[in-house]
């Protein structure tokens, strides 16, 4: 048996959308296979009917170790042996590490559920995972990429003969990527088969064996990493060569209209931070996870209680108590967690773009639906949102344009600073792109953009000044005609250069 599953001819339509037509997919044991394509390309639709999350359309076939497949829940998959880490984690928040690990498979005794037994397995996984958590700790007490490590966790526990790896290092470091790394390659050893999707090209090249792509729900082809070319891969997502991934506009630099002097949070996360932006400038925040990056604009954005420092906005010191003041004042915020604090998910795409500008979509003191959807379409043709119409449940989006949905509602709203925590993450190199011209349009309108990225890369290509946080404070500044991947990782590392 060469293929351990093979997915023929799956087909998927939505209300206005045929998201799969007739794709194909087959991976062998202890490989690793790549799927890549744009957002809204098909990958996830494709491996949550693998996952019984979705049920295809009539015709095709699923094959899993020669025999059909055919599943109605995760759970059904997972006892099947197949178990996916999700691009959009789903983690039960109030619920204990170890309580996540094990959930829908407790460990029993007597009939009963053994905590002690569940608490000393997730200590091991923890500890073998190279992951600095307590078994016993609320996932809510964890970073975005603690909880990543812990799904990871999950779905290499249940001893699966596939498991498919959606975006799993989008939200952790260099360090944590290397010890992932580690573990597929000792699941590759052991047989296992791993469906990768990602659109950080270095990880495909450096841990993918072949690779398969899909384009507007088809299969465009399948080939070896060894024999391809990132430009080829590129072409063959987007349909177009795209030769300037980081495209850097030429903005004129103004006066200072933001800055925030030694912010402390309450909660120690964050210490005598200093920061400032002027119009037309792109100021990036660099460093690890953890570092404090996303915890100071919290801060400065009013979503936790500050216990020193001071804003200033135009000149004028500002009172920032709830993000409601830093709205009036005209800052927005894209925060990191589209799915919790960006997005209301179960709201059609008009009530999430109408969201912060809800004034402008009255008429007569009341909300004109009439209204809301003109201003929604604006933003929908500006931002080359795909969705069937403003009506369509943001849900049912692809992570891409569930992002773009995110910027557009704080673009209606025509702030003057706007803050970007991690916005292109989980995005294909196309939507990238637009988000950057998206980004260099904003300064050339005399914005100021203040830019957190994980991705070294990114924040090199299209950003003026790169602050780099490490442990809470500010390790250092660099200007553009300073910028490198070394002085940055060493500022991130709070080593002295």
């Amino acid at each position: 048996m060469e293929y351990i599953l093979e997915m023929k001819n799956i087909s998927k339509t939505f209300p206005g959308v045929k998201a799969l037509d007739h794709v194909q997919l087959q991976v062998k044991p202890g490989e690793v296979l790549a799927l890549m394509g744009e957002n809204g390309a098909g990958k996830s639709t494709l491996m949550k009917i693998l996952m019984g999350i979705y049920i295809k359309d009539d015709g095709g076939e699923i094959l899993f170790n020669g025999q059909p497949y055919i599943v109605h829940s995760p759970k059904e998959a997972i006892d099947k042996g197949v178990a996916m880490i999700h691009q959009e984690l789903n983690p039960v928040l109030d619920m204990p590490v170890y309580e996540n690990i094990f959930l829908g498979r407790e460990i029993s005794k007597h009939g009963l559920v053994d905590k002690n037994a569940e608490i000393k397995e997730a200590k091991s996984l923890i500890e073998d995972n190279g992951l600095h958590v307590s078994a016993t700790d609320t996932l809510r007490k964890l970073t975005v990429a603690q909880c990543q490590l812990i799904e990871i966790i999950k779905a290499i526990s249940v001893n699966a003969k596939v498991i498919i790896m959606d975006e799993p290092t989008a939200a952790i470091t260099e360090r944590e990527v290397d010890i992932l790394f580690g573990h597929i390659r000792k699941l590759k050893k052991k047989g296992v088969a791993i469906i990768y999707i990602s659109h950080r090209m270095e990880e495909i090249f450096s841990i993918c064996d072949r690779v398969t792509v899909y384009r507007d729900g088809k299969t465009i082809g399948t080939g070896e990493t060894k024999n391809m070319s990132e430009g080829q891969l590129i072409k063959m997502m987007v349909g177009r060569e795209i030769t300037d991934i980081f495209p850097k506009v030429e903005a004129k630099i103004g006066e200072i209209i933001f800055e925030a002097r030694h912010i402390s949070r309450a909660d120690n996360k964050v210490t005598d931070v200093s920061i400032y932006v002027r119009s037309g400038e792109i100021f990036g925040i660099g460093g690890l996870v953890g570092a404090g990056r996303s915890e100071l604009v919290e801060g400065i954005f009013g979503m936790h209680r500050l216990s020193g420092g001071e804003i200033f906005i135009k000149g004028k010191k500002v009172n920032i108590h709830v993000p409601s003041d830093d709205i009036r004042e005209g800052v927005a915020l894209v925060t990191e967690d589209r799915k919790v604090t960006g997005l209301n998910m179960t709201g059609t795409v008009n009530d999430n773009i109408s969201m912060v500008a809800i004034k402008k979509t009255l008429e007569k003191g009341l909300y004109s639906k009439a209204k809301a959807k003109k201003l929604s379409q604006e933003y929908i043709d500006k931002l080359s949102i795909k969705t069937p119409s403003g009506e369509q449940i943001v849900s049912n989006l692809s992570g891409g344009n569930q992002q773009k949905v995110v910027i557009a509602k704080w673009l209606l709203n025509n702030p003057d600073i706007i803050i970007m925590d991690e916005p292109t993450r989980g995005i294909d190199v196309g939507a990238k792109r637009d988000i950057y011209l998206l980004i260099g349009n904003l300064v050339q309108a005399g914005k100021a953009v203040i830019l957190i990225s994980s991705e070294i890369p990114e924040l090199m290509g299209v950003c003026d000044r790169i602050g780099i946080m490490a442990e809470g404070h500010m390790a250092g500044e660099l200007k553009r005609e300073e910028f490198s991947q070394e002085k940055i990782m060493t500022l991130a590392s709070d080593i002295s250069i």
